[in-house]
């Protein structure tokens, strides 16, 4: 189900230096890996908004909704600026953020972490958890946290869970978010070659 505020983030401007090339390129079960991220995204949000570093030139994508392609005004600057620069171009009153490289995004998880946000209790940020780790780029956060960033991102703060305090964060345990992704595919990411070919591998066992 589509749902009509909701705008979903999608970085893809990171270095990729452990990965040695640029990740939302690279070729997964027939597609980019950004358009597998986008087709997740597109099952659940009215809008997506790519975030690119200056002069990334990004492969092109189908959506079933409108997909605008913004840039990070600043290259480097790291994950949290670039989240800034997606809330920036957003309409949503909620937002996905997330990587280019989780090819096994459900939605029913990211549906879940939205309607988390919206009955969060004043939280405006939902972080899963998913092997003792948050996972700030398959999260939903709200619009009006932009500010907040911002703030932030002035004061000289680069990682995502700097903003954690201040907007009131909300984990989302495993035995939560276990219902809507039994296999926790959704955090598979691919950030070496290594990581690649062990998420190819889960292929065969997951399809498409």
């Amino acid at each position: 189900m589509i749902e009509a505020d909701v705008t979903a983030i999608v970085l893809c401007g990171g270095r990729s230096s452990r990965m040695g090339r640029d990740k939302a390129s690279i070729e997964f079960e027939g597609a980019p890996l950004l358009q597998r991220t986008v087709s997740a995204a597109a099952a659940v949000a009215s809008e997506i908004v790519l975030v690119r570093a200056p002069g990334q030139t990004l492969p092109p994508v189908n959506a079933s909704c409108p997909v605008v392609t913004v840039e990070d005004a600043v290259a480097g600057e790291g994950p949290l600026y670039g989240m800034a620069t997606g809330l920036a171009a957003a309409h949503g009153a909620r937002c996905l953020l997330l990587g280019v490289d989780m090819p096994y995004l459900q939605p029913s998880l990211l549906r879940l972490l939205l309607e988390a946000l919206r009955t969060g209790n004043g939280a405006r940020w939902v972080v899963p958890i998913a092997e003792k780790r948050p996972q700030p780029l398959c999260s939903a956060m709200a619009l009006d946290a932009l500010s907040v960033l911002r703030a932030h991102l002035e004061g000289g703060d680069r990682a995502p869970m700097a903003v954690a305090a201040d907007l009131g964060l909300l984990r989302l345990g495993e035995e939560l978010w276990r219902a809507a992704d039994p296999s926790g595919l959704s955090f598979v990411d691919v950030d070496t070659p290594e990581a690649l070919e062990a998420a190819r591998a889960l292929s065969d066992k997951t399809g498409p």
